[in-house]
């Protein structure tokens, strides 16, 4: 009898041992830093970040961004290099790119918003958040969180949204989501479907960047020549404008030359002249999107500094964006 209680006791001890490793290695899988109830805290920078390029406006006006650093430490990802961190307490300023000045507005919100690059619409940028909400930002106004973002099939976007940019009856074109290289947000129900080139849309094939413009789809392509490279502008109906510069070429592995950036759209203009001599427009340039063209005074765009032609250089620290709603 008594053998059998020790065999029961040690059956019991071994059970007792098999669970707890179990219930170890489910949480690890499930929590990754530490066991438990292992005490995480988060940091959050005390300096903003500098201010960042969302889109410009004009031949001199630009919104930037701006944010918060956090991250969270726990023993066991400190180990690892594994905490979550992340931006938060996110800005958006108005202000001129050609002259540094104080910004003509600015605000900050509480929390994390993922502000995209580029325009909905106007004055008005793009967001998301953790929890799938989209929503509006208007210079000189409140942050606005709608909806939910409802996927179709087509798409798996979550997190992969690159750019937005304006579209047709109020709604905004998402650009690189996964499975949907352009897709179309309804803002009204937060349906995202896919945009489809056929039918009316087939026209669209081959462009390099689209968007709604002053009540038309606007299609740009690039002009990869022998001896000349440049922009051509495409509607519904054909061809509208066309920007062309000679004695130079893009490569035809050159990719990712234009980029719509609100209002204006960028060229990543060739280094060289045909002839071997340096480009004149060497580098990324702002130019007019609608009709196409190039100011009077070119500014190109350095990381998230401006250049003029004399080499004036035009950049916000976060110490120069201040809120001043």
């Amino acid at each position: 009898m008594k053998e059998k209680c020790e065999e029961t006791l040690l059956m019991i001890g071994k059970f007792r041992l098999v669970a707890a490793f179990v219930f170890a290695l489910a949480c690890v899988c499930m929590w990754g830093c530490g066991l438990f109830d292992e005490e995480a805290t988060t940091a959050v920078d005390d300096v903003r970040t500098g201010g960042t390029m969302v889109a410009i406006l004009d031949d001199s006006l630009a919104i930037l961004k701006n944010s918060r650093g956090w991250e969270e430490h726990a023993e066991s990802c400190d180990y690892n290099e594994t905490c979550d961190k992340g931006t938060m307490n996110h800005g958006i300023f108005l202000v001129n790119y050609r002259s540094k000045q104080l910004p003509y507005w600015g605000d900050t919100a509480k929390g994390i918003y993922h502000i995209m690059n580029g325009l909905a619409y106007d004055s008005t940028i793009f967001f998301y958040n953790d929890e799938n909400k989209f929503g509006f930002w208007k210079i000189r106004e409140s942050i606005d969180v709608r909806g939910e973002m409802k996927w179709s099939k087509d798409c798996n976007g979550g997190k992969n949204i690159q750019n937005v940019r304006p579209w047709e009856k109020g709604n905004v074109l998402l650009e690189g989501a996964q499975n949907c290289p352009f897709a179309v947000l309804d803002t009204a129900t937060g349906v995202v479907s896919k945009l489809e080139f056929t039918g009316e849309y087939a026209w669209l094939e081959g462009c390099d960047d689209i968007a709604y413009i002053d009540g038309d789809v606007v299609c740009l392509k690039a002009l990869y020549d022998e001896k000349r490279y440049g922009i051509y502008e495409y509607g519904k109906d054909g061809l509208m404008d066309s920007l062309i510069w000679n004695d130079a070429s893009w490569s035809i592995y050159t990719e990712n030359v234009l980029e719509i950036r609100g209002n204006m759209f960028t060229i990543k203009h060739p280094t060289k002249m045909i002839d071997g001599k340096p480009n004149p427009l060497n580098g990324t340039f702002i130019h007019y999107l609608k009709p196409l063209g190039t100011p009077v005074l070119p500014v190109r765009m350095e990381y998230n500094n401006f250049v003029d032609s004399t080499g004036f250089s035009v950049g916000y620290s976060s110490e120069d964006l201040m809120v001043t709603k």
